[in-house]
């Protein structure tokens, strides 16, 4: 854009500053980065001095439906701003020509750090030119290019500017959602002959590529030399266990590499053997991901797991296993409870999605009265239902390490929720549980809401999907007005209504905990939401409400929601997050949506 230096067409110059301030409050930073600035010099001078303006570091325009045109109207700017750090272009439809436009503008500008162009179809073409710029950017430290159809013409021109750049630390050419590059062995290949002397990249995402078996061979390679990665997401490449058995190969002399995901590859027990012995001899892999990213993709099973914690018992680095969707029953899991029990090192593990059953609750009960490091652990759909819940209760109640546990989908009733509830009582670590999609019922919110009015520990709950209503909802208000630590409350997906809404708005008169509440799909309509306005005047902690999915229409709710706005800007600026999208009520956010609502 051409800056004019006569000012006399513009009214909004003739404006005090305290107008053109409020005007400039209204307009979002896109506008008055392409729009506003550069249009008169002396409203450059006034938007340099513009608190906002002067303050942003991170200009998110995610979803924002630009394309190459919005691209090419935001490079002008991004080229001379010495303010913004993070810039997020996240679907945005730029093609290559948009990432040409940014590439250039990259050239110029010297304080961006950060980029995330994912999702944004720029093709081979548009690898090209940010590659162009990369090789002698020295202040671009992340970038983001998943999802942008990009292939093996492409990932050879990174693989060109990894060789001079001096300051890229983070490269993500994954998946983002349904949308993937496709760089091949031929892709993989390049880049991973530039890695093997690159001494500045530590974080590589390949994750969708089509690598194959041959593509995990030249990365093992490089492996072998490179000094610096620590971060390699290989997930759904198509691995398989012979490239496993190159990596496992790699995995027994590098001495950087600390986290390595390796889900949805088609492995098999094959595969967690060479893994296994590799761990032997590993002294630096801290997070080893070998989950199932769809039905089937891993299947380790009982024998996978023998082999992995056989090394377990000798490996004093890894802190994080992910074994979800593996194929795992009891015996596989009474492998892993004789191993945590001598282990010392292991924090996270996540079981997610195996057939745990009520043996396998027993299993891990054992193991945790003699565990004394572990502080996560996730077991959602493991089939325990109420009498493993009660073999872990048992061993909660004394458990002096695990702060995170995840239930989800256990088929626990109001049974398991007052073992649970029983365990909470003497429990004084426990910061976080999961019990969404069982079914608990009112019955059993009541046992845990007892529990909540002295429990000094849990800060989040997680009973979205549990056939709650409004009388079940009366009992948690009632726990809410003595609970001083739950800060985080997700009751999505329960029959609450209206009526639970007015009890839950009682509950938040005096709450001085809660900072987020999630009531997605709780047939709230606009009364019930009416009664939760009235208690956001007094509560002055709450920093997000999301009632997305919401009963009501918009014209309903509207006048509410307006209401609600004036209040966050005049009385309670500590409200973030108003959340009430849906296709119905899409118009309630739009005449009062600022960066207090979103």
């Amino acid at each position: 854009m051409t800056e004019q230096t006569s000012p006399s067409s513009s009214p909004i110059l003739s404006l005090s500053l305290e107008l053109v301030y409020k005007i400039l409050d209204n307009l979002d930073d896109y506008t008055i980065l392409c729009s506003i600035r550069d249009a008169y010099k002396k409203l450059n001078d006034i938007i340099d001095v513009y608190p906002r303006y002067r303050a942003l570091t991170n200009l998110d325009l995610y979803c924002k439906g630009i394309q190459s045109e919005g691209a090419a109207r935001l490079s002008y700017p991004l080229k001379y701003n010495t303010t913004i750090t993070t810039l997020n272009l996240y679907a945005n439809n730029i093609g290559a020509e948009g990432a040409s436009y940014l590439a250039s503008a990259l050239s110029y500008n010297t304080t961006l750090t950060t980029l995330n162009l994912s999702g944004n179809e720029i093709g081979d073409w548009g690898a090209m030119y940010l590659a162009n710029t990369l090789k002698n950017k020295k202040t671009l430290a992340i970038i983001d290019i998943s999802g942008n159809k990009i292939q093996s013409k492409g990932a050879q021109h990174l693989a060109e500017a990894l060789q001079t750049n001096t300051a890229l630390t983070a490269l993500n050419i994954g998946c983002y959602c349904d949308r993937s590059n496709n760089i091949g062995k031929v892709g993989v290949q390049c880049l991973a002959e530039a890695i093997e002397d690159n001494e500045i990249l530590t974080t590589l995402n390949l994750s969708s590529n089509k690598i194959t078996r041959e593509g995990a061979e030249y990365l093992a390679r490089a492996l072998h030399n490179n000094k610096t990665l620590t971060t390699l997401n290989l997930k759904k490449n198509q691995i398989k266990d012979e490239g496993v058995k190159y990596l496992a190969d790699a995995l027994r002399t590098n001495a950087t590499l600390t986290d390595l995901d390796l889900s949805g590859n088609e492995i098999t027990s094959k595969g967690a053997r060479f893994l296994g012995d590799a761990l032997q001899k590993n002294t630096t892999l801290v997070t080893l991901t070998l989950s199932s990213s769809y039905p089937g993709s891993n299947n380790i099973g009982d024998d996978g797991v023998r082999y992995l914690m056989n090394a377990l018992r000798n490996n004093n680095s890894l802190t994080t296993l992910d074994l979800s969707s593996s194929e795992i029953t009891k015996t596989g899991v009474r492998y892993i409870s004789d191993a945590l029990k001598t282990n010392v090192k292991m924090i996270i593990l996540n079981l997610d999605y195996n057939i745990i059953s009520v043996e396998g609750g027993i299993y891990l009960s054992n193991a945790l009265r003699h565990n004394t490091t572990l502080t996560e652990l996730n077991l959602t759909y493991g089939q325990i239902g109420d009498e493993g819940t009660r073999y872990l209760a048992d061993v909660l109640r004394n458990h002096t390490t695990l702060t995170i546990l995840n239930l989800a989908n256990n088929a626990i009733t109001a049974v398991g929720a007052q073992y649970l509830a029983n365990a909470l009582r003497d429990n004084t670590i426990l910061t976080k549980l999961d019990l969404s999609s069982n079914t608990i019922g009112n019955h059993g919110i009541h046992y845990v809401v007892d529990t909540l009015q002295t429990n000094k520990t849990l800060t989040s709950l997680n009973i979205e999907h549990n056939e709650i209503e409004a009388q079940g909802i009366k009992y948690l208000a009632d726990g809410l007005q003595s609970n001083t630590t739950l800060s985080i409350l997700n009751l999505a997906n329960n029959d609450i209504g209206d009526e639970g809404a007015q009890h839950l708005a009682n509950g938040l008169q005096n709450n001085t905990a809660l900072t987020e509440i999630d009531l997605v799909n709780t047939q709230i309509g606009a009364k019930g939401a009416q009664y939760l306005l009235d208690a956001l005047r007094n509560n002055i902690t709450l920093i997000k409400l999301d009632l997305l999915c919401l009963a009501s229409t918009a014209h309903g709710l509207r006048p509410p929601m307006l209401e609600l706005h004036d209040h966050i800007r005049q009385r309670n600026e500590s409200m973030r997050y108003f959340q009430t999208r849906n296709e119905e009520a899409q118009d309630q956010v739009d005449a009062s949506a600022d960066d207090t609502i979103r």
